[in-house]
């Protein structure tokens, strides 16, 4: 195990600047068994939590892993910068490195993992922060690599949503669809282990099957505006990829619902003339078209779109006042002369 893990974090070493992991030992007095066992660390994922004997001569960790309790990773990045200075270990190491992780200084977790991997021992500790690491620096399939690992010694149901998350980032969808189902086996269904399974069938361009689940989870979650707001959006692209016009109808009814509860907001329309117009429903194409007009005068999209859907029922006149009230508005130089050439070709 120890090389299957070592062969994925190896990477070049960067020295400048990365925390000391050698420095001047200080002297301080070491954890009792007593006070470790008042540490709580189920705030940590089982990767990261940690032993006595691994924290022992470091009294701040404690300290530490209150602070990330708390939230506050920069007190904690401080505190483990001090338990290091007594007594380096990979514990101590990766935590470090995922609390700057959590505490955005990407750049200081890198250096500190080339350093924990050149002079420490790579175990869970640093393979679960390197996983992270690499995870937050977009590298998604070399993190799913860590993160799979790691699931086959400890069973975690965190890293399990992890390997799930990158094997889609990485556009594993099959793989991601097995971490979800394992998971169903152990946790319950909630929308974001839902959004993942629709994401991975429209990576393998299942996208009925995508829809569906999209739409049956809003009606599991009827009352979650934030939801309906981010699935309606993600089912109109799966439409668009699609260029199904059932699905069309469907992310129209998603989009339909958000203007019902918001009718000011000015970027749903778009999306719903479109999905309306992919379906051959002129007029309410025609009426989200205006609608978003209403709302954004200046949109130059929504205004070429609606002249062009005016062009297809044979209004020329129509198309001609939309475009023309276009060009009263603030609009780029590019955007104008597109619409003067479309207006002369109307003439």
């Amino acid at each position: 195990m120890k090389y299957q893990v070592a062969r994925y974090l190896i990477f070049p070493l960067i020295i400048s600047g990365c925390a000391n992991l050698s420095g001047e030992r200080a002297l301080e007095g070491a954890v009792t068994p007593q006070e470790f066992s008042v540490i709580d660390q189920s705030c940590l994922p089982l990767s990261l939590q940690f032993s006595h004997d691994e924290c022992r001569a470091a009294p701040s960790v404690g300290l530490a892993v209150q602070a990330i309790a708390e939230g506050n990773f920069e007190s904690a990045c401080i505190s483990l910068q001090k338990a290091r200075s007594v007594a380096d270990n990979t514990a101590l190491a990766g935590l470090h490195i995922w609390c700057l992780v959590q505490d955005n200084n990407l750049s200081a977790a890198k250096q500190l993992l080339n350093a924990a991997i050149a002079e420490l021992e790579v175990d869970q500790h640093i393979a679960y922060s390197g996983a992270i690491v690499h995870e937050r620096s977009g590298n998604h399939q070399l993190a799913y690599s860590l993160f799979s690992d790691l699931f086959a010694i400890n069973n975690e149901i965190m890293v399990l949503q992890a390997c799930a998350r990158t094997a889609l980032a990485s556009e594993q969808a099959q793989r991601c669809l097995d971490c979800l189902d394992r998971l169903l086996l152990a946790t319950d269904v909630t929308p974001k282990h839902l959004t993942m399974r629709a994401a991975a069938f429209a990576q393998l361009h299942r996208y009925s099957e995508s829809m569906a689940l999209l739409v049956n989870m809003l009606e599991d979650w009827p009352n979650d505006g934030e939801l309906l707001l981010q699935t309606a959006f993600v089912a109109y692209d799966y439409a668009t990829e699609s260029s199904d016009p059932n699905l069309y109808v469907d992310a129209a009814r998603l989009l339909r619902r958000i203007t019902e509860l918001d009718p000011q907001n000015s970027l749903v329309f778009l999306p719903l003339a479109r999905c309306y117009a992919a379906s051959g429903d002129f007029n309410e194409s025609t009426l989200a078209f205006v609608r978003c007009i209403e709302l954004e005068p200046n949109n130059v999209a929504a205004s070429h779109e609606l002249s062009d859907l005016y062009i297809t029922y044979n209004d020329k006149s129509l198309a001609k006042k939309i475009l023309r009230q276009l060009l009263n508005q603030p609009i780029s130089p590019v955007a104008r002369q597109q619409t003067t050439n479309k207006l002369s070709q109307l003439d």
